[in-house]
């Protein structure tokens, strides 16, 4: 979402809510009263309070139309959600997996191998589908968009976990070079690495 409000030049206030390693620590009651689940991330624009990553990214569209994340004609847009979807319901899931047995076990003796070898191959098949998608492509839809951000951010979290792209996926791996050369996406990666300094303490 943020490299979104980046990529559109939106200037925002940033509230971040901590994760423990056994799971999201206690959310503020705004979190709860915007997110019924607890769900991040949340936008709050004056009285209308959003959750969401997908309902986020379509209201900033609407209401900040330029420049344009998503692409034009119906079934280029559809294109689109479905890979926003596919970056939001797999593979970050899957990402999530190294996450929990990488991440958060920094000792490799309590690490599940097993679980980390299903994470590995799941994102190696996420790899593939994506190596596919962008055939002939800079961007997964022609131009940079929702389905790009969706799709590296938890990708580049599992590359930085060790799941690296094989080197045959070439046009994946020229993808990750300008997604993490992009201003808005060096913004955010900045971002991240400041609060992984300050959890590290």
């Amino acid at each position: 979402m943020r490299i979104a409000l980046y990529e559109k030049g939106l200037p925002f206030e940033r509230i971040d809510v901590w994760t423990l390693a056994g799971g999201w620590a206690e959310k503020p009651a705004e979190v709860l009263a915007a997110s019924p689940k607890g769900e991040v991330p949340v936008l709050v624009d004056g009285e209308l309070a959003l959750c969401d990553s997908t309902v986020i990214l379509e209201y900033l569209e609407e209401r900040h139309p330029e420049p344009p994340l998503y692409p034009v004609g119906v079934a280029a847009r559809a294109r689109c959600r479905l890979l926003e979807n596919y970056g939001d319901t797999v593979l970050q899931p899957d990402a999530e997996l190294l996450v929990r047995e990488v991440f958060w076990k920094p000792d490799p003796a309590t690490r599940d191998r097993e679980a980390i070898a299903a994470g590995t191959a799941a994102l190696q098949r996420d790899y593939e589908r994506l190596e596919r998608e962008l055939a002939g492509r800079e961007w997964l839809c022609g131009e940079f968009g929702v389905a790009d951000v969706a799709c590296f951010t938890p990708l580049n979290v599992a590359c930085h976990l060790g799941a690296l792209p094989p080197e045959p996926l070439r046009a994946l791996r020229a993808w990750i070079a300008r997604m993490r050369e992009r201003p808005a996406v060096r913004r955010e990666l900045r971002d991240i690495a400041a609060v992984l300094r300050e959890m590290a303490g």
